[in-house]
């Protein structure tokens, strides 16, 4: 009977030890984005803050389904940083698709224009988290993935 009592005992214990690990909270667009800019080494080159509905735009989603955002891009590398929440975890996952083309569009355009930019874009992180979602394309990756891990 001890071993029955033990043995469900560790099993709960497990249970409620991998519910609390597995969820990652979402992304806050503000906060992240300034951590992430102010992380050495993450960007080589300075980047420039686009505007909500600008950045929309350049990645194919509709603003109205944004809630808030930060878009930082460069016009002399293929660095990029976008955080976007929307209204709902399904308009999230609907945008992800939108950035992996934005990747595979600035890859195409930076084949021949600047070829040492490409394997910054072939590393680049595209990840969803409940209502939210960011984009990085980065010089240094370490940091970017200690930060995800966080």
């Amino acid at each position: 009977m001890k071993k029955a009592i033990s043995g469900i005992l560790a099993f709960s214990l497990i249970l409620v030890l991998s519910a609390c690990g597995g969820k990652k909270e979402a992304f806050s667009p503000a906060k992240d984005a300034a951590r992430l800019r102010d992380t050495q080494g993450v960007f080589a080159t300075g980047l420039t803050q686009i505007d909500q509905a600008a950045a929309c735009a350049l990645y194919g989603i509709d603003e109205s389904t944004v809630t808030a955002s930060a878009v930082f891009g460069s016009t002399s590398s293929a660095e990029e940083l976008a955080i976007f929440t929307f209204s709902s975890q399904e308009e999230a996952q609907a945008a992800q698709p939108l950035l992996q083309y934005r990747v595979e569009d600035r890859t195409e355009e930076l084949r021949d224009y600047l070829p040492d930019e490409l394997p910054k874009l072939e590393k680049a992180i595209i990840e969803v988290r409940e209502d939210s979602v960011l984009l990085v394309v980065a010089s240094d990756y370490g940091p970017v993935e200690d930060f995800l891990k966080g």
